[in-house]
């Protein structure tokens, strides 16, 4: 719009406006029809007297619509902007910069302060900030200077007390004369309580408030930035044994208690400059930002062992408990935080390999390994789901009769590249990652379909499956192989399931529990490898077993007569006493198989009798 429109529009230069130009107009017109009037010289005078007259009635009459227009508009404008003061969902006040007295408030700032409207016009704008207000409010409340002035934070005081967070915005304006300023406050006490929250979030641990990976790695970052080539911290990874098979047994209330138990006892360890982080949903880490030298650091260690001695009384219930630990020091020189993380966590891997409460510091090596077993892992989980395992069988016979009884199913794995790989070396991996869980599922169904074709002519053959710990932790697994059993026609008494006497030992009350109810199923449990586990007498007579198998490492030494035959008579009378059968693994020669019958043992397998077989040795195998 141009200078000339505006100026147009403005009410003060349109009333002179119109006023001048219909007073010019008058005056130029009534002179002419003056002279066209008058006939004689009296009659002049009349008539400039009625002209005058006319004139200051319709200009009277001009200038009362023009100014009563203009008043209206003005009355209106004023009651649409009060409206919007008074009608504005965010408190607004308006306030006298000398004195600073609030000169008018709305609805809002009265409902969200609880002061009435005279309270508010008798206090000043400082009455409702607390005592240690800050300079910048003191600023900002005195200032004149032109324009919208920017957000600012600041805490008020409501009637009751309670302090909120606001947010600020002021405007400078004349107010019936006084220098005044308009502020417009935003409550937002919820909305900086929901950020501080995510922010927590974001750098804690929701469930035991500790820090979390992220702040870990935060610390973890200062310490490469501000510690000095002589100053050496230490990260150390923790992991607690029986957690996770603990989360499967008796749920994730417990597991979530045991955590937090946790977190307390390794915050007893360290010291104030010390972090404590949990960094996934079982580990644990602590790290050490300058240690005096190795001793003290071990000194630590050991303190952290000795916190987790005493079980955990969890709801009534006594829990022995078990760490293993993975150590890095600053030696390295590394410069990325995630290197320390990585290579605590390989040095943890290799404690946990090593058993209950071992700690490994990290060494170089660990990572080559441990690479190479990560692409073996990958590797074995593609063979798993193309189907490239294979199922050998290893026929059980009766030492006495030499009838066949059965076999048990082994799995092997044909790598494209490598070769045959052992059992040995693929299944620990596979229990480490669940896979196992695949892995378990096919060799039951792939077992169970060849059990039945067997069956067709050999109806009497059993079939006997290993089963890890990692399997009896697992919620689905009775359902699993009731469909599997089921859905390929066999009876439950056909299957035999193999557990290993260490994981028996290391079960929870839940997993002899899911034994018991595959035992009433009909379903024969055997304990594999037995001797080399620790189970007592008092042990092995409660638990839901029908089958001993003697462990081949005493087999093998049988024909020396010594601790060995001395150990497989012992187990074979313990047999004897339960009223459980016994089988011999490992039998390669006809001697070790005399001693075996001589001592009472019913029945075996070893290479004495026949190696694992594929579907076609097990063809060749039965028509001889």
């Amino acid at each position: 719009m141009k200078y000339w429109q505006k100026w147009l529009l403005n009410p003060s230069h349109q009333i002179p406006l119109i006023y001048g130009i219909i007073g010019g107009l008058w005056i130029a017109f009534s002179d002419h029809l003056l002279a066209l009037l008058a006939n004689y010289p009296h009659s002049i005078t009349l008539l400039q007297t009625v002209k005058g007259w006319f004139f200051i009635l319709i200009t009277s009459l001009l200038l009362y619509y023009l100014i009563r227009r203009e008043t209206q508009r003005l009355q209106l404008s004023e009651k649409r902007y009060r409206d919007l003061f008074l009608s504005h969902p965010q408190p607004i006040w308006v306030y006298d910069l000398k004195t600073l007295k609030f000169l008018a408030v709305n609805d809002a700032a009265i409902a969200h302060y609880g002061y009435s409207e005279t309270e508010f016009l008798r206090m000043t704008i400082s009455d409702l900030c607390p005592p240690e207000v800050s300079e910048s409010l003191q600023v900002l409340i005195t200032s004149d200077a032109g324009g919208i002035e920017p957000e600012n934070l600041f805490k008020h005081r409501q009637k009751d007390g309670t302090l909120i967070d606001v947010e600020i915005r002021s405007h400078p304006l004349q107010w019936k004369n006084r220098l005044a300023k308009v502020i417009l406050a935003q409550d937002i006490t919820i909305r900086l309580q929901a950020e501080r929250q995510l922010e927590r979030y974001a750098f804690q641990d929701f469930l035991t408030g500790l820090a979390n990976r992220s702040q870990l790695v935060y610390c973890l970052n200062h310490c490469l930035e501000s510690s000095t080539t002589d100053q050496n911290f230490a990260l150390i990874y923790i992991n607690l044994y029986p957690l996770k098979t603990l989360r499967y047994s008796w749920g994730h209330g417990l597991a979530e208690q045991l955590l937090i138990e946790v977190s307390h006892r390794l915050k007893r360890c360290v010291t104030v400059q010390d972090i404590v982080a949990r960094v996934d949903s079982e580990d644990f880490a602590i790290l050490i930002p300058d240690f005096i030298n190795i001793n003290n650091l071990n000194s630590q260690i050991n303190q952290i062992k000795h916190q987790f001695l005493t079980p955990f009384n969890l709801n009534g219930t006594n829990l022995s408990s078990a760490i293993s630990m993975g150590v890095v020091c600053r030696e390295f020189n590394w410069e990325n935080p995630e290197q320390y993380l990585q290579a605590a966590d390989i040095a943890l891997h290799y404690a946990k390999k090593q058993g209950k409460n071992a700690t490994l510091f990290y060494h170089p090596q660990m990572l080559e390994t441990i690479t190479q077993r990560g692409a073996l892992e990958t590797d074995l989980q593609q063979a798993i789901t193309h189907n490239h395992l294979r199922l050998h069988y290893q026929p059980i016979i009766h030492l006495n009769t030499g009838n066949l009884i059965g076999f048990e199913a082994l799995v092997r794995w044909q790598h494209p590249t490598k070769g045959l790989i052992p059992p040995a070396q693929f299944i620990p991996i596979a229990e480490e990652t669940e896979l196992i869980i695949p892995l378990g599922r096919w060799v039951l169904e792939q077992a169970c379909q060849d059990l039945f074709k067997l069956q067709k002519q050999y109806p009497h053959l059993s079939m006997s499956v290993n089963l890890s710990e990692v399997q009896l932790h697992y919620p689905p697994l009775l359902e699993e192989i009731d469909s599997i059993i089921l859905s390929n026609g066999l009876a439950f008494g056909s299957l035999k399931l193999e557990v290993t006497e260490t994981s028996l030992m290391e079960s929870s009350a839940n997993c002899i529990t899911i034994l018991t109810q595959l035992k009433n199923r009909g379903i024969k449990i055997l304990i594999d490898d037995f001797g080399t586990g620790y189970s007592s007498l008092s042990y092995l007579q409660n638990l839901p077993i029908d089958t001993l198998k003697i462990d081949r490492s005493f087999v093998k030494n049988l024909e020396s007569q010594g601790k060995d035959l001395e150990i497989t008579k012992t187990i074979v009378n313990l047999a004897k006493c339960l009223n459980l059968d016994i089988i011999a693994e490992g039998i390669e020669t006809s001697v070790q198989k005399e001693i075996l019958q001589s001592l009472g043992c019913e029945a075996g397998q070893g290479y004495l009798f026949s190696p694992p077989l594929n579907w076609a040795g097990i063809t060749t195998f039965l028509s001889s």
